[in-house]
């Protein structure tokens, strides 16, 4: 990932300019990754950030790897076992040159689908683990597609909500249901946002809920996706 991808929100404001916000956020992602050194924490359950670099290494491997860490515990294993070679700074080199040619992250296509959200998401996880963090304001077209996603991804993500949800970003005319249910609840707030939400970080989203008061509360009770 070239430093072009680190600062292609700043130098193309009003359009992707061949950027993907996965991209973008790799680069990001890494670069703080590099600023925090491995025992950084993280809003990834009990990840620090060298386990976090490992998750995304491990995510993304070969397909053969793939096939190895498909089994109950593989994937966990893995994690830890990459985190125990102790070379944080190869393994976050690794994550920012991007997934290898046969992994199926490996097209634009699929990169665009798969990790658009992924690196979104575990890069604020970086960034709001700090009590000082401050939201970012992602261009339009970064937020697009964003909304894009989440908008596909969020009726898998909530699919436990004990009541019916409505996402309704607030830079657009536009609405999903999430989950169906009687007397949803409306979480609104920009597409960053409502993605956070639903990924389970909800404590740090920036997004106002309301609707039928015993609807909030039962939403606000449920845990989603860590």
């Amino acid at each position: 990932m070239t430093s072009s991808h680190r600062n292609a929100y700043i130098e193309h404001p009003d359009e992707p300019g061949g950027h993907r916000v996965s991209q973008v956020e790799r680069a990001r992602l890494c670069l703080m990754l590099d600023e925090f050194g491995p025992h950084a924490p993280t809003l990834s359950g009990e990840w620090d950030t060298h386990h976090l670099a490992a998750h995304l290494w491990v995510r993304e491997g070969n397909p053969l790897r793939r096939v190895s860490i498909a089994l109950p515990g593989k994937a966990s294993g893995a994690i830890e076992a990459r985190v125990a070679e102790g070379d944080y700074a190869a393994l976050v080199e690794d994550v920012r040159s991007g997934p290898p040619r046969l992994s199926i992250y490996g097209t634009s296509k699929t990169d665009k689908l798969f990790n658009t959200l992924e690196f979104f998401v575990h890069h604020e996880d970086v960034r709001r683990a700090m009590p000082t963090f401050a939201t970012r304001h992602l261009p339009q077209w970064a937020q697009d597609e964003i909304w894009g996603q989440i908008r596909v991804f969020a009726k898998v993500l909530m699919r436990k909500s004990p009541v019916g949800v409505v996402l309704a970003p607030s830079d657009r005319d536009d609405a999903v249901l999430a989950v169906r249910g009687n007397a949803p609840a409306v979480l609104r707030g920009l597409p960053t946002e409502l993605a956070l939400f639903a990924y389970g970080r909800g404590e740090v989203a920036d997004v106002d809920v309301t609707g039928p008061a015993d609807s909030v509360a039962r939403l606000g009770e449920t845990t989603f996706v860590v």
